[in-house]
């Protein structure tokens, strides 16, 4: 679970970043020198939104992880941590991997389906009409 978190600490703010370094090469050119760059990323980060944006995506993230990553791994520890191994018979503990994770999997794997359900309907939502749209304040 700590790698799952760690993940998401590194990954979503990179993804933030360059979706809104995206942003903003649609009206401007992409810097040449040192100090267009510094210009550039300078407004990149004056964005609006840009840093709650970035706060409700980490915290999606956690709540996430927490509702299906962490189910699925206790899930299946409660199998595999269960099971017996005995070490003279190798040919058990090589399918005992498989077996488990079959076993973890199938109760648990619709859990991440209403997270991002969740998450598409709130970034779909800044993308509609504003007679269209239900305003979501946070995709959690």
């Amino acid at each position: 679970m700590y790698a799952v978190t760690g993940g998401i600490f590194v990954v979503e703010p990179i993804r933030h970043i360059a979706s809104n370094v995206h942003v903003m090469n649609q009206f401007y050119e992409w810097p040449r020198t040192r100090t267009e760059y510094n210009i550039f990323f300078k407004e990149v980060f004056r964005l609006p939104d840009f840093w709650s944006e970035l706060g409700k995506k980490l915290a999606y993230g956690c709540v996430a992880a927490g509702g299906s990553t962490a189910v699925q791994l206790a899930f299946w520890q409660h199998i595999y941590g269960g099971t017996w191994s005995p070490q003279e018979y190798a040919d058990w503990n090589s399918y005992k991997h498989l077996v488990c994770s079959i076993m973890a999997f199938l109760p648990t794997c619709c859990l991440p389906v209403p997270f991002e359900n969740a998450r598409r309907a709130y970034y779909a939502d800044k993308t509609w009409p504003l007679e269209l749209r239900r305003n979501y304040t946070s995709p959690t």
